[in-house]
C-alpha cells in the first residue's frame, strides 16, 4: 500500500502577487493553492496566469502540493 501524504496546512495566494508567490516557496505549508479566480481583478488576470506559470516551473520548497483555483 502507498504512503499517504497528509495535507495538515495549505496555503491559499493570489496568483497575481509575484511577492507572495515567491515568499510561499519558502513556506512550510503541504499545499499550496494559486487562486486565479476571486482573488485577482479582471484586467489582471493574463499577467497572473503567467506569475504562476513561471512559479510553478520553480517548484516549491519543502515538497509542497501546488494546485490552481
Amino acid at each position: 500500500m502507498p504512503a499517504v501524504r497528509p495535507r495538515r496546512s495549505a496555503l491559499y495566494l493570489p496568483g497575481s502577487n509575484a511577492r507572495a508567490l515567491e515568499k510561499a516557496r519558502t513556506l512550510p505549508a503541504d499545499a499550496l493553492i494559486l487562486d486565479l479566480e476571486d482573488a485577482v481583478a479582471p484586467a489582471a488576470k493574463d499577467a497572473a496566469r503567467a506569475q504562476v506559470v513561471a512559479a510553478l516551473g520553480q517548484g516549491a520548497s519543502g515538497g509542497a502540493s501546488a494546485w490552481c483555483a
